[in-house]
């Protein structure tokens, strides 16, 4: 993953990362949860740079259940449609 500018820290199966792990994205955006198959799969909660969180659960790469933890959320950091989406939202400044 070092190639795509993101890292990688957990558990592999058959060349895969599933299991618990962090992944830390280039914008300094940190997931830490459960992976399957190389997506966020399971419970999860990504931490973006600007302090606030989202907690959720997981199914192929999107958020399927959300917990809001956090006073400051930008529209696409509180409605992702992707994890592209949730990667985007890391750099985008909040409103208010």
């Amino acid at each position: 993953m070092e190639y795509t500018g993101s890292k990688y820290i957990g558990e592999y199966v058959d060349g895969r990362m599933e299991g618990k792990a962090k992944y830390i994205l280039p914008t300094e955006t940190i997931y830490v949860g459960e992976m399957k198959d190389g997506v966020f799969h399971g419970e999860g909660t990504l931490y973006f740079p600007s302090g606030s969180q989202y907690d959720a659960v997981w199914e192929n790469g999107l958020a399927i259940k959300v917990w809001l933890n956090s006073p400051i959320w930008t529209h696409l950091e509180k409605y992702p449609r992707a994890i592209t989406i949730v990667e985007m939202a890391s750099i985008t400044p909040s409103r208010g």
